[in-house]
């Protein structure tokens, strides 16, 4: 494996990725970053079993050059020491992987070496249903996590509450969250030909919306029966789901109003905002 590639975009897919590394695992292989350089890409995965994000950074982005691989190969590096070399070098980082899974990384006149590990002993992604999916755009889906994640539970004694439960029924997306005492749900119109009821852990909602900020793009999301994964163009999040059914909460919701009150947003989290004080 051979290849050089401009720093920033090199030290913001190791960022990317970093997210689902746990440095503290006892498995050891997880505390590392698989990258796998091909004759097109050059891809970079983090995982802790939970949780497993994907990067693809293309030989050019928005016509300029940011790639260019000279050999095919793979290899596990420590994301903590990858991390913090790539964050000192310089515009132009030259990585090449040695025969005994060292690997040379320079930049202009400074080279170190960083052992690696097999890229054999790393896990597998889910295989997804390529047929079973459906698309939501970035900006509306972050915004139904906002708006529901928040509601769930911080107690492992429910482990069901600890997540967001989203349900495809015809063409209705519905996302629901609850911790006992107070309960968050949206509803959202789409075109999807999947059906079924899934709990997606409040954490892996919370690293998506980092990874999906800056987004401005479709998202397709994939289900099976124990993973959900998230993907754009460049980046993927593969997350757990949580086992178990999720508490009918369409009883707990009035259906015959005696009072509607209609106020304007901003005047009434204001509002809220200088009554916050005498709260505590």
């Amino acid at each position: 494996m051979e290849f050089k590639i401009n720093k920033e975009c090199f030290n913001k897919a190791i960022t990317d990725v970093s997210h689902a590394v746990s440095i503290k695992t006892p498995i050891p292989i997880l505390s590392g970053i698989k990258i796998v350089a091909n004759d097109d890409c050059l891809t970079l995965l983090g995982s802790n079993s939970d949780i497993v994000i994907e990067k693809t950074i293309p030989l050019t982005i928005d016509g300029v050059k940011e790639l260019e691989v000279f050999e095919k190969g793979t290899v596990v590096l420590s994301a903590k020491y990858l991390s913090e070399i790539v964050k000192k070098l310089h515009d132009v980082i030259h990585v090449k992987l040695n025969e005994n899974l060292s690997v040379t990384i320079k930049s202009n006149e400074i080279v170190m070496n960083l052992n690696g590990l097999h890229s054999g002993e790393y896990p597998n992604t889910p295989q997804m249903d390529e047929s079973g999916y459906f698309n939501i755009p970035s900006v509306e889906l972050l915004e139904i996590i906002k708006q529901t994640a928040f509601a769930v539970s911080k107690s492992e004694a429910r482990p069901a509450l600890t997540g967001v439960n989203l349900s495809i029924k015809g063409n209705k997306l519905t996302c629901v969250a609850t911790n006992s005492h107070r309960l968050a749900l949206r509803e959202l119109v789409l075109e999807s030909k999947l059906n079924g009821s899934f709990i997606i852990p409040s954490k892996s909602l919370n690293e998506l919306t980092k990874l999906f900020n800056n987004e401005a793009d479709i998202i397709h999301i994939f289900i099976t029966e124990s993973f959900i994964v998230f993907k754009s163009n460049n980046i993927s999040l593969f997350s757990r789901l949580i086992e178990g059914n999720y508490p009918n909460v369409s009883g707990l919701l009035p259906k015959d109003l005696k009072t509607i009150i209609t106020l304007d947003t901003n005047t009434l989290l204001k509002g809220i905002d200088r009554a916050l004080p005498f709260c505590k």
